[in-house]
């Protein structure tokens, strides 16, 4: 299953890091699907997302049931810790990920989007899904759809109306 394969896949590739927990684990999740999503119609993993207090997490019963079949398997291990005064939870791949798996976009997509949060603490990572709009929006535990990935708070300008004016055209066959 793909999607438990993404799991130990960040595990793998963060696990190194200090400033790496659940939140950032949750967060890379999201950012990843939603990413792919934009760009190729569908995400890489199976999870639908919802709005929590700290940001989006992956639906927590999937997550969970994922999580503890990785933990049982050994193929994630899962470590406690303080973390400058708190508990910090932590997965760890237990081994290499299936690179098979994915395809070279998928690779591409996971890669780029966890260098590009690899340095965000939990408490960072949180407030930087806080600025996108389906999140400020949704209500508590509401799913977090694809497509709201792309809302805005901005007013479009003229490039902006050109472009979907010619999208509209073109979709219509003028």
């Amino acid at each position: 299953m793909k999607t438990k394969e993404l799991m130990v896949y960040v595990a793998h590739r963060l696990g190194n890091r200090s400033n790496y927990g659940a939140t950032l684990l949750n967060k890379a999740l999201y950012f990843i699907d939603n990413v792919h999503y934009l760009r190729n119609g569908i995400p890489i993993s199976e999870f639908t997302y919802i709005k929590q207090a700290f940001g989006p997490t992956p639906e927590p019963a999937l997550f969970l049931s994922l999580r503890d079949e990785l933990v049982n398997a050994n193929d994630l291990v899962f470590v406690q810790n303080d973390f400058f005064g708190r508990i910090q939870k932590r997965l760890f791949a237990g081994r290499e990920p299936r690179w098979e798996l994915f395809s070279t976009d998928e690779i591409a997509t996971i890669d780029k989007v966890i260098s590009e949060i690899a340095d965000y603490n939990g408490s960072e990572i949180s407030e930087l899904s806080h600025q996108y709009p389906a999140w400020q929006v949704a209500a508590e535990k509401e799913e977090l759809p694809f497509h709201t990935f792309l809302l805005s708070f901005k007013t479009p300008d003229e490039h902006d109306l050109a472009w979907a004016k010619l999208q509209i055209e073109e979709c219509s066959g003028s």
